[in-house]
């Protein structure tokens, strides 16, 4: 069975240099602004997926328990003045080095995931590693957007193409998930449509382990990380400045279940996406998790015993970090991943949706 975590490799002390400016993304072609969803069948890792999607990415990660609650950095990083103005940090900096190839099925998404130590203020020009470790995702276990989804070229979901689906699997179940091999990644990309050189990212990673109480795997955990594109991709050798990425997020607060569930998503006024805009949280939802910056994370049994996994990010029409201060629209960008009773992946939808903004 393949996973999304399919392979972990420690990064060695490679030198790496500082960067200090800013450097503008590639243009992407025009897209369609209507909302839309699209179930791909599956759509196949291309050169334009690779295009969209490789890069440096810089920005955030937190670390969620299954009800959404932030997990604090460990005191053995912070900087003593956090400790002595008792301040709580959630937000790990971030930086990801991403390469996909779509000529390599076996290892068709490489990314070098880094991690690194909280700076107090603008005390160091370059940041300090704490933690780095590289993965690959094969090509199979890979489903991008496909065009006519309406939303920014390199979105993505990934994940294994079956499930431990019934209770007779829960010791196969148990182990795959005690090494972290159930995993399931969302990639929502959002490219303003004022600026095709603006891109960013939200990547939420549910992990799935055993529920003892029904024998079938559940969201244990969540990760997301909040991206914005900086440069092409390099692996990794140069690092964001300690102090100039972009604004932390995770404390600030989640979004509420109704305000985005509202029912006022709707396509934009052109109408020539195809399919459905997102249609609401399932209800009866087993795991609705909502985060910061509107971001969420949701889980659901569906009739017939099938299980659908989904994640979410609302971008409001203003923006702290890197995007255009001003939109007249929010967006709203899904994807979701869902299993038959038997296990097996039958669908991988991405929406994207817009409305007027909420009163202030």
């Amino acid at each position: 069975m393949s996973s999304t975590s399919s392979r972990l490799a420690s990064i060695d002390g490679a030198p790496l240099r500082p960067r200090r400016s800013r450097a503008r993304g590639p243009r992407t072609p025009a897209r369609a602004s209507a909302s839309a969803s699209a179930s791909s069948s599956f759509a196949r890792v291309d050169a334009a997926f690779a295009a969209a999607a490789s890069g440096e990415w810089e920005g955030h990660r937190v670390y969620f328990d299954a009800s959404g609650a932030p997990a604090p950095l460990p005191d053995n990083v912070l900087p003593p003045a956090f400790k002595e103005w008792g301040q709580v940090l959630v937000d790990w900096q971030s930086q990801c080095a991403m390469r996909v190839d779509p000529d390599d099925r076996d290892a068709a998404v490489y990314a070098r995931e880094l991690r690194f130590l909280p700076t107090a203020g603008c005390e160091a020009d370059s940041s300090t590693v704490e933690t780095a470790y590289a993965r690959t995702i094969a090509a199979a276990d890979v489903t991008p957007a496909p065009a006519d989804a309406a939303v920014a070229p390199g979105t993505y979901n990934a994940g294994p193409t079956r499930l431990p689906a019934a209770a007779a699997d829960a010791a196969a179940a148990a182990d795959a998930a005690s090494a972290s091999a159930f995993v399931v990644e969302h990639c929502l990309g959002f490219d303003d449509p004022a600026d095709d050189d603006t891109r960013a990212r939200v990547r939420v990673q549910q992990r799935l382990a055993l529920d003892p109480s029904t024998g079938l795997l559940a969201v244990a955990d969540v990760s997301a990380w909040k991206e914005y594109y900086y440069e092409p991709f390099a692996d990794a050798a140069s690092l964001c400045a300690s102090c100039g990425g972009p604004n932390k997020w995770g404390d600030t607060k989640p979004r509420d279940a109704d305000d985005v569930d509202d029912g006022a998503w709707e396509r934009s006024g052109d109408g020539d996406g195809d399919g459905e805009a997102w249609g609401g949280f399932a209800a009866g939802a087993e795991h609705l998790a909502m985060l910061p910056a509107g971001v969420w994370s949701a889980a659901w049994r569906e009739a017939g015993g099938g299980f659908a996994l989904e994640a979410g990010w609302v971008v409001p029409v203003r923006d702290a970090a890197y995007l255009p201060q001003k939109r007249e629209r929010e967006t709203l960008v899904a994807s979701r991943r869902r299993y038959d009773a038997g296990g097996e992946l039958v669908e991988a939808a991405f929406f994207q949706s817009t409305r007027p903004p909420r009163p202030t």
